[in-house]
């Protein structure tokens, strides 16, 4: 992991934004920006002071979309309009949007007529919200005030059949009580599932700041460490709390954080022995709510020095594709 991952040996500098790349990309568009192709070896850190700066870069070269990570298959954005944009639909492309600033009307569904959407559902979306649009559906925004800037992950969704499942176990909708039910398995030890979800569905899923909010005291006062807000199978989304170190590794499965609350030191690319980092092993960064970490699959990586604890979007999904 680098403090400074967006810095790349060989890249151009350009009024302060390192380019790569300017090419098509998974839904980009001729011309777009990448900083970083998703690495295997090692995780990513942008801290928020880097997301302040590309902000910054992205107004002085008046760029609406910045890939920061370039996946092939998923990529990780900021993206930064000022007034009303066309509407979109993305045929096998799932979006997480986390709005950062400002804020404006997003209506979604309905049908796409020359850039517009007709009879769709509209509400407001404000810094803090998280909203997740699956494959297929129509969105758009309008009614922008001032601006608005999300954090956009992005992954696509043709994965082979037959392709096993890393980040979900599900095969089929499961209520609250989980495989009690006897649709499906129970999600792991630690975590509850009291929302809407969506198994790899049809229409947005929208979770408004003060919800996010009022999950995260309830985590505490349960000492629940994760609540999934999405079961797609080979991807969900997750609110996860810890306030103890933590080792993970996920053999086949992608991970990107988002850090809302709390403080810890990232700990990445350790050795492990009896299932504990090994001292002094692996790279560490300081943590704080902003920033943004990327996680490649099969690379260990986890948490220590937790100050008192840590809440954080953990975004996750599958990376074993068709090969081409």
């Amino acid at each position: 992991m680098r403090a400074k991952a967006v810095v790349t040996l060989g890249a151009v500098a350009l009024g302060g934004i390192m380019v790569l790349a300017q090419g098509e990309g998974r839904g980009g568009g001729a011309g777009t920006v990448i900083l970083e192709q998703a690495p295997k070896d090692h995780s990513i850190a942008i801290p928020r002071e880097t997301l302040a700066q590309h902000l910054k870069d992205m107004d002085a070269k008046k760029l609406q979309t910045l890939r920061m990570i370039e996946g092939g298959k998923y990529n990780v954005n900021i993206r930064r309009i000022t007034a009303a944009e066309t509407g979109l639909v993305h045929p096998i492309t799932a979006d997480l949007w986390v709005v950062l600033e400002g804020g404006g009307t997003l209506t979604t569904g309905g049908v796409l007529e020359k850039g517009k959407i007709l009879g769709g559902q509209s509400r407001p979306i404000t810094a803090g919200d998280v909203v997740y649009i699956p494959s297929g559906l129509p969105h758009g925004v309008s009614g922008v005030n001032s601006n608005i800037t999300w954090l956009n992950v992005r992954w696509d969704t043709d994965w082979p059949p037959d392709a096993p499942m890393g980040a979900g176990t599900l095969t089929g909708l499961l209520g609250r009580a989980g495989g009690a039910r006897g649709r499906g398995p129970a999600l792991p030890p630690g975590s509850q599932q009291t929302l809407p979800y969506s198994y790899g569905g049809s229409g947005e899923l929208f979770f408004p700041k003060a919800q996010l909010e009022q999950i995260m005291a309830g985590m505490r006062l349960k000492k629940s460490t994760n609540t999934r807000l999405i079961e797609g199978g080979r991807y969900n989304v997750n609110l996860r709390w810890n306030g103890t170190p933590s080792v993970e590794l996920h053999e086949q499965t992608i991970d990107t954080w988002f850090v809302l609350a709390g403080g810890a030191t990232v700990n990445t690319g350790y050795q492990v022995k009896d299932g504990e980092r090994v001292p002094n092993t692996g790279v560490s960064v300081v943590t704080r709510p902003g920033d943004v970490f990327f996680h490649p699959s099969n690379f260990y990586h986890g948490f220590s020095q937790v100050s008192p604890d840590i809440f954080w979007l953990n975004i996750r999904w599958d990376d074993n594709y068709a090969a081409k």
